[in-house]
């Protein structure tokens, strides 16, 4: 059984990146089959974990820092594999798109400009006490965003590779 669910898991992980990656938003019909596939399998702990990672992915989301449908992948992920698990896999996740995001600092943008931006946008929300968004993300401004929901797709393969090994290994 545990199989099965790491195979509908994993063709979840594989469709909502490819998605992001090709399309630049998570459909839905991903979130959806991710969700029935972990409620199926996980049931009250699924909604546990999902909704203890989607509050935080909501304010990143309500700030303009992430799309809606990297902030429900990341809930996924953390109810379909638990919620200290997932938040292992997440973060992994995060891990590869700061590293994608680094070098596209390096290999184009300025990176004294985008620290710049950075700081500004911190000052104004201190300033005016109004949560914005700090971009607007549209699909015109794919351009200055990375596909978060394939860096997530990868660390969470990341993850499960790394646990399958542990694993074998026998907890070395």
């Amino acid at each position: 059984m545990e199989a099965v669910k790491i195979l509908l898991f994993c063709v979840f992980l594989s469709g909502a990146g490819w998605t992001d990656l090709y399309e630049g938003k998570v459909r839905n019909t991903w979130i959806v089959f991710g969700a029935l596939c972990g409620l199926w399998y996980g049931r009250w702990k699924f909604v546990q974990s999902a909704a203890a990672a989607l509050i935080p992915a909501f304010f990143l989301f309500r700030m303009g820092m992430m799309g809606a449908g990297d902030g429900k992948m990341m809930a996924v992920i953390a109810g379909t594999l638990g919620l200290d698990a997932g938040l292992e896999a997440i973060g992994l996740g995060m891990a590869v798109g700061t590293i994608w995001s680094l070098h596209r600092i390096r290999c184009g943008t300025n990176v004294s400009e985008c620290l710049t931006n950075l700081g500004a946008y911190i000052r104004r929300m201190i300033r005016t006490g109004n949560l914005e968004a700090y971009q607007e993300l549209s699909l015109t401004a794919r351009g200055n965003t990375i596909p978060l929901a394939a860096c997530l797709s990868v660390g969470t393969y990341l993850y499960l590779l790394g646990s399958c090994v542990w694993h074998v290994a026998g907890g070395i």
